[in-house]
């Protein structure tokens, strides 16, 4: 490299930044998002052991993958996400697929990057569950929907009537992209 040249930009993105976000825009995939936007408003924390809560009011908007989620803890206590998906004219619900157990990292903040993406479809739905008391709050609000039942989902199937509908906004949020969009926007058209 002569004096003055500028150094040749780093091929490795995982060095282009810790946030999984910040690396899959830098790569030039689309991203969004389903659940909350302000993750610290959540007001109140459930304290039952092994709730599982399935958002329904913000679904995936077409087929995708998921690859990261951030949730506001107010404790330390594990939590999982869980992609789901109705089964049978929504009878049923099948779940999709789901992340290692989290132990936040803080109170407040904590951003998890899944070690394998989880595929998505459109009007698919993304949860969580919590096997000890919460850690995640939720605050009430009118028309808002979220499936809630006192233990996991089951496989491969769990029936509707076991969960309960509730007007609970959880402070958690998932990313997703389409898998090709990154090799998309670099092949000429």
């Amino acid at each position: 490299m002569a004096c003055g040249e500028e150094p040749a930009a780093d091929p490795d993105l995982s060095s282009y930044s810790n946030d999984p976000v910040e690396a899959a825009l830098a790569a030039g995939f689309e991203v969004d998002t389903v659940g909350v936007r302000n993750l610290a408003e959540g007001d109140t924390l459930n304290l039952d052991e092994g709730l599982t809560i399935i958002e329904t009011t913000r679904k995936f908007a077409a087929h995708g993958e998921v690859f990261a989620w951030e949730f506001h803890a107010k404790t330390l206590n594990p939590v999982k996400l869980l992609v789901a998906r109705w089964k049978d004219s929504s009878s049923q619900l099948e779940l999709i697929g789901e992340s290692p157990t989290v132990v936040p990292e803080r109170l407040g903040l904590n951003k998890i990057e899944l070690p394998e993406p989880i595929p998505v479809r459109r009007r698919d739905m993304m949860g969580i569950y919590m096997k000890e008391a919460g850690s995640v709050p939720f605050r009430k609000i009118r028309s808002w929907k979220a499936l809630i039942m006192p233990r996991p989902l089951e496989r491969p199937y769990t029936r509707r009537e076991l969960f309960t509908m509730y007007g609970w906004r959880y402070g958690v949020r998932a990313f997703w992209r389409k898998p090709d969009s990154a090799t998309e926007q670099s092949v000429p058209k």
